[in-house]
């Protein structure tokens, strides 16, 4: 009963401050502003996707149609065929490594070819960023829960309020744990209110699926957001019982939003590409360049050789010699790979320091626009150039061996196109489990140094 007076208590002194009426305004604003402008963004996205795919289609029509044999092998091999690259169906919510994916792939079967975005959509994208639910919550509504329990102990002890309630028989640990339910009821129901607007708006454009996964994300995804609203409230809330004046608290405050907003992310991936240094693109493209060469070179030697010069045995040496070639070309993308992979991991571990690390990770791995479907996105196409080469290679051998040098035929489903499959919500819960236990044991941290400073706080 005690504990229910102190949260009602505390709930209806937040709710007749103008900070409460101001933060409630912020977060509808805010909120629903964020994902009336991602929807529209993604809307437009999904419109330059259709027609990508449009275009696609006219392109191996022309391939599947075409007689001229010397043409149809100039599209395989030269001109090359047009995928779309998909979008995650929550990329309006967190766009993540959306923005840097290509609007298209040109396959042909020696090289894969992104097609930019360049400037089809707004050309201020690249100097403003659209803000989206993951970015309001990151670094305004993080800002907003500081502000609002600054001075939930200390300027109580500067008003006398907290002397008057500790002299009745009011236990401490109850007193600082009805604060925090009542002041975190307080904070949560204008931001839930918001996003239940918002998604209310984005089922009305036809966005949002409620019969598929989505629903389930984004309840993930507020889940998640609960808890990294919480460890900035249980920081302001901790930082207000080790500080007697509420100016003080309000600039500690400040500087370790500073350091886990600005500092922590952005100092993370400098550090890890100085501590694992990953080699250029121009410098593993040289030692491809100089493997190729090598092999020009061998296999000339071959016509200089007495016993290697014409027939099968001369084609077989070849073909050996280009396969180890590729082999060699393959280690150093291999080494590439490791080596870039080793660097971001290093940079996740060091931005999860900060809960807006672990934040922006678990939103984009809910939504299917992180590093994971990045590295999906780039699997799937080289294995769409690798089916391509041998289904182009496997109609080429045909057509030789044809007397009059002609293609067989073929239907446009037999042609190898690029395959993107997006991870179920099992596999997204599993890789974001990590995520939430930082976020918890944040906030049981800061909450219980709070509780221990709260008990030994000088209340005159």
């Amino acid at each position: 009963m005690m504990l229910w007076l102190i949260i009602r208590k505390e709930i209806v002194s937040h709710i007749l401050t103008l900070r409460f009426g101001v933060t409630f305004i912020l977060f509808l604003v805010l909120i629903f502003a964020s994902i009336y402008v991602s929807v529209g963004e993604y809307k437009r996205g999904v419109a330059e996707y259709n027609a990508q795919v449009r275009v696609g289609r006219d392109v191996l029509s022309d391939l599947v149609n075409e007689e001229d044999q010397h043409r149809k092998r100039d599209l395989f091999y030269h001109v090359g065929l047009i995928d779309a690259v998909p979008l995650a169906p929550l990329s309006w919510m967190a766009q993540g490594l959306q923005p840097g994916y290509p609007v298209a792939v040109n396959s042909k079967t020696w090289e894969s070819l992104s097609l930019g975005r360049g400037l089809t959509r707004n050309p201020l994208l690249g100097i403003l960023r659209v803000p989206d639910f993951v970015y309001v919550v990151n670094i305004v509504l993080s800002f907003l829960a500081i502000l609002f329990m600054f001075d939930s102990v200390c300027g109580e002890k500067e008003s006398g309020t907290l002397r008057l309630v500790l002299s009745n028989s009011v236990p401490r640990h109850t007193l600082l744990l009805g604060k925090w339910l009542g002041g975190y009821i307080v904070l949560m129901v204008p931001f839930l209110a918001a996003v239940c607007g918002g998604l209310g708006y984005a089922w009305s454009q036809g966005v949002l699926d409620l019969s598929g996964d989505s629903v389930s994300r984004v309840c993930l995804m507020c889940v998640v957001a609960s808890l990294y609203i919480a460890v900035f409230f249980n920081v302001s809330v901790f930082i207000s019982t080790t500080t007697r004046r509420s100016s003080t608290a309000l600039l500690l405050c400040l500087l370790v939003w500073v350091g886990f907003i600005l500092a922590i992310p952005n100092i993370a991936p400098i550090t890890a590409r100085i501590l694992r240094p990953t080699p250029s693109l121009r410098k593993i493209a040289a030692e491809k360049d100089a493997v190729w060469e090598e092999v020009r070179l061998e296999v000339a030697r071959l016509s200089l050789k007495g016993t290697v010069r014409y027939g099968k045995e001369r084609e077989e040496a070849e073909e050996e010699l280009w396969e180890k070639g590729r082999r060699r070309v393959a280690k150093w993308d291999k080494y590439y790979e490791d080596m870039r992979s080793s660097q971001l991991s290093l940079a996740g571990i060091l931005g999860r320091l900060s809960p807006s690390g672990c934040w922006t990770y678990a939103a984009v791995l809910l939504s299917n626009t992180g590093p994971e479907m990045f590295d999906r996105l780039q699997n799937s196409r080289s294995k769409l150039r690798s089916d391509l080469k041998n289904f182009a290679d496997g109609l080429w051998t045909a057509a030789r061996k044809n007397p009059e040098r002609r293609w067989p035929e073929f239907s446009a489903e037999e042609v190898p196109f690029l395959q993107m499959t997006f991870p179920n919500v099992r596999e997204a819960v599993t890789g974001v489990l990590n995520d939430v236990l930082l976020l918890i044991i944040l906030n049981v941290v800061f909450f219980m140094l709070g509780f221990v400073f709260f008990l030994r706080y000088n209340v005159t």
